[in-house]
């Protein structure tokens, strides 16, 4: 059995924690205190005051200078926002005048059309009714009848829960929720093939010329931009198109739009609707055989 050490009635209980206890009664550094004992034995305080003039020039030049960093980026962020409201602004004018000059071209084209009409009626009845006829296939007159509409919309919110449905590819940026131009050439295409006998998108007569496509984040019909809800409208027999739109490539796209990817759809049968006439008609390469 070993002996029972005695403790040493000279040494003090702390003696193993000389670092800290060190740290506990002295904690200024011995540079730092010998430094502000020399200041204070010149007559000078131990410490450099918070409220030197040095100091305090200094802490208002930064201020000033972050200040006007401040100001500057704020100008610049509104000269940008300014020119950006100028450039829409421009273009919103720009494309009302374009949407006046397409009305009147198509209304005086609607009285060229008419003005045909009634002087070829002098000559032959006959050749007067195959000129209406074939003004309203090519488009050329506005028509009217019973329609089927068809209303399509970005999803509500394009950041919702990912899907099962294949990514739909249009730009590199397109979110699936968003409506690219070949859902409308679907659309468009499964109404002429439900037998659709005039089609429209947003108010623009399609025709065999007639083309819809994609430029940036903006739908084009005839190289002029859409606005949303994208508003399909077609004339056809009330008892068969809507039937047969539905059963066919259309109903089942415009389903998977909607179930898919979140994409309003709305479906709706009018008594009667209106189509106006094509503001494009003029052929390039195409001339009369014979």
């Amino acid at each position: 059995m070993s002996a029972k050490r005695t403790p040493d009635p000279g040494r003090r209980p702390d003696a193993s924690m000389t670092l800290i206890t060190s740290m506990l009664e002295r904690p200024l550094d011995p540079g730092y205190a010998a430094a502000a004992e020399r200041r204070e034995a010149a007559g000078l305080p131990r410490a450099t005051s918070l409220r030197s003039p040095w100091l305090l020039a200094f802490v208002l030049v930064i201020g000033v200078l972050v200040g006007i960093a401040a100001v500057q980026l704020r100008g610049t962020e509104t000269t940008k926002q300014r020119t950006k409201s100028s450039l829409i602004e421009r273009i919103e004018k720009g494309q009302s005048v374009v949407d006046e000059r397409a009305a009147t071209a198509g209304q005086l084209r609607s009285e060229i059309a008419a003005l045909d009409v009634q002087t070829l009626s002098q000559v032959s009845d006959e050749l007067a009714e195959d000129v209406q006829r074939l003004s309203l296939v090519a488009g050329a007159v506005p028509v009217r009848g019973p329609g089927f509409v068809v209303t399509i919309d970005d999803a509500p919110s394009q950041e919702g829960e990912g899907t099962n449905a294949a990514p739909r590819e249009e730009t590199t940026e397109n979110k699936d929720g968003k409506v690219i131009s070949r859902d409308l050439q679907i659309v468009v295409n499964s109404l002429w093939e439900a037998g659709a006998e005039a089609v429209s998108v947003n108010g623009q007569r399609l025709t065999s010329t007639a083309s819809i496509r994609f430029a940036g984040e903006a739908i084009l019909v005839d190289y002029r931009p859409l606005k949303r809800p994208y508003v399909v409208t077609a004339i056809g027999d009330p008892g068969s198109l809507p039937a047969t739109f539905a059963d066919g490539n259309g109903g089942s796209y415009l389903s998977t739009l909607k179930n898919s990817f979140g994409i309003r759809v709305e479906t709706s049968v009018r008594k009667e609707v209106t189509i106006p006439a094509s503001a494009t008609l003029a052929t390039r390469a195409a001339r009369p055989a014979g």
